[in-house]
């Protein structure tokens, strides 16, 4: 029987947090206490949880080509997650970006000994590694901090990725509000942040999209 997938968050479409317009999803729980993180409430408090074939569906009627996930932190569930990308590309061939505060190394060490992790990776496209450290945070788009790499690990986004990652841009967010909440999607600047936590105030309610 499938893992049950824990999650936070989950949005249609967007074009930020990778090329194209694409999904995200982002999944509950962490095991990192990142100093400054944004995300805290993808590791504390309530969440949804649904099967691998219910997340399936449910992004093969969003009608996009690619998918990001993020939180929270993924490879915490990389089981789940990886039979969930699996029944996908059974039916549409898409672009995976994950977000993770593992760094690629890590990961490997511990796919000798963990399939799972292992064949979750071997899901992912364009890997974003490493915990998000404060001091590094020098503001460039699509990632928290500056030890945080973009790794291609397969070809499907070549050239159009160098392209995306390279391109100077400085931090884009969306901000979506509805009756019942507030929802940030992006890696925000320190201003963004603010500006942020304030409409959180404002609304008493709220999610956060960076890694």
């Amino acid at each position: 029987m499938d893992k049950k997938l824990r999650w936070s968050e989950r949005i249609r479409e967007t074009e930020l947090l990778g090329p194209f317009k694409r999904s995200v999803l982002w999944v509950f729980g962490c095991c990192f206490d990142c100093d400054g993180c944004i995300a805290r409430n993808f590791r504390y408090g309530d969440f949804n949880e649904t099967s691998p074939e219910e997340t399936a569906e449910w992004f093969l009627t969003c009608g996009t080509e690619h998918l990001t996930i993020s939180g929270g932190e993924p490879f915490l569930q990389a089981e789940a997650l990886a039979r969930t990308i699996a029944l996908i590309r059974e039916k549409k061939n898409i672009g995976v970006i994950i977000y993770t505060g593992f760094t690629h190394e890590e990961l490997l060490e511990r796919a000798k000994t963990e399939p799972e992790i292992s064949s979750l990776l071997s899901q992912c496209d364009i890997l974003i590694d490493g915990r998000y450290i404060k001091e590094l945070d020098d503001g460039k788009a699509y990632r928290g901090s500056s030890n945080q790499r973009i790794i291609q690990l397969t070809e499907r986004y070549c050239g159009t990725a160098e392209e995306y990652y390279s391109a100077p841009v400085g931090r884009k967010i969306e901000i979506t509000l509805n009756n019942e909440k507030t929802m940030m999607i992006g890696v925000p600047s320190a201003d963004q942040a603010l500006i942020w936590s304030r409409i959180k105030g404002l609304s008493g309610d709220g999610g956060s999209g960076e890694e």
